[in-house]
């Protein structure tokens, strides 16, 4: 919340996080990617090289402010993520869990296209018998 010019009001929560820092790289086009996220402090990693240019952002769930924060940084041709957290000859395992309600969701969506375009068909070739009797 900022006041006027120069007068900023921040809450944060008692729990101090350290930030868990992950340098993330695309095969194909060699672009680095710096992660940081699951820290507590707005600005800080304002002192990172890196991350010098970007603002974090807070982390939302349900609609309301967890007072965790992500941020992310492209690094330059031969610049480096700094303390990182993940092991040099261990992958990012990041796996997505498929959601039954979206599976559910899709099934009843794609169904019920269906059950239109039958009706669409179905109506033309009525439509369509209609002219050739006449």
């Amino acid at each position: 919340m900022i006041f006027g010019t120069g007068t900023r009001l921040s809450i944060r929560t008692k729990e101090q996080y350290e930030p868990e820092v992950y340098e993330l790289s695309d095969t194909k086009t060699n672009e680095k990617v710096c992660l940081a996220t699951g820290f507590t402090r707005h600005n800080l990693m304002k002192d990172w090289t890196a991350f010098s240019g970007t603002e974090a952002s807070q982390i939302v769930e349900d609609g309301k402010p967890t007072g965790v924060y992500n941020q992310v940084a492209v690094l330059e041709a031969g610049q480096e993520c700094g303390n990182t957290t993940e092991k040099a000859d261990e992958p990012c395992a990041a796996s997505l869990e498929p959601d039954e309600m979206v599976n559910l969701a899709s099934l009843t969506v794609f169904g019920l296209r269906v059950i239109f375009m039958k009706t669409v068909v179905f109506n033309v070739l009525m439509t369509l018998r209609l002219w050739i009797s006449q």
